[in-house]
């Protein structure tokens, strides 16, 4: 009976190792793969209005000046032109992570968008203008609303990344346990049958010689 409990607990000892916290290391990495893709995520989203926002304050200016009197039109219209380009660029990455995330139609959002960039830079009008202003604030506070989202789901991965690094850490110490305990029952098998063969072998060697002298 000792030696089967022995090899029982040495045997569920080495199953929890394998089974159980080999599942959740398997599970605390994706957690963690997951927690790290959200990350940056995030800083990618931020990085993208920031340069956007950087383009837009130069495109105010740059407009606003070439509508003044005196104004080099030709001049100001080639700037305001290439301020177009430049904001276009963050408002198209912007649009692309959304399309990832499958928080807009990138094809859809990107055509309505290149449209309206391709007449703001043919026709330099207030109207014009504002529309482009119009869709690309759209985009980006789109985009700026899903970091506290990203913020709330990584949260949430920390609580279970600490609730299942503290349930591995208790299966570490419980597989080490068993296994010692059906390692320390194997020892008492092993010291019981020593202890309790002698004294057999002995009796039966002095009935042998009784039964000789009889």
């Amino acid at each position: 009976m000792a030696l089967f409990v022995g090899f029982l607990f040495s045997t569920v000892g080495a199953l929890w190792g394998l089974v159980v916290t080999d599942r959740l290391d398997a599970q605390i990495q994706d957690l963690g793969e997951q927690k790290s893709v959200n990350a940056s995520q995030i800083t990618t989203l931020n990085r993208i209005a920031s340069e956007y926002f950087i383009a837009n304050q130069q495109g105010d200016l740059i407009f606003i000046l070439a509508l003044q009197p005196g104004a080099n039109r030709d001049l100001a219209a080639d700037i305001y032109q290439g301020n177009m380009l430049d904001r276009a660029t963050p408002v198209r990455n912007m649009i692309g992570e959304l399309a990832l995330e499958q928080q807009l139609d990138f094809r859809q959002t990107y055509d309505a968008y290149t449209k309206l960039n391709d007449e703001a830079r043919a026709h330099l009008t207030f109207s014009n203008f504002m529309q482009v202003k119009k869709f690309e604030s759209d985009v980006i506070m789109k985009g700026q609303n899903r970091v506290p989202e990203l913020v709330k789901v990584n949260n949430e991965l920390d609580r279970s990344l600490l609730a299942k690094q503290a349930a591995q850490s208790r299966n570490h110490i419980l597989a080490v346990l068993t296994a010692i305990l059906g390692s320390a029952v194997l020892l008492a098998a092993n010291v019981i049958v020593e202890k309790t063969g002698v004294p057999q072998t002995a009796g039966a060697t002095g009935d042998c010689d009784g039964t000789g002298d009889g």
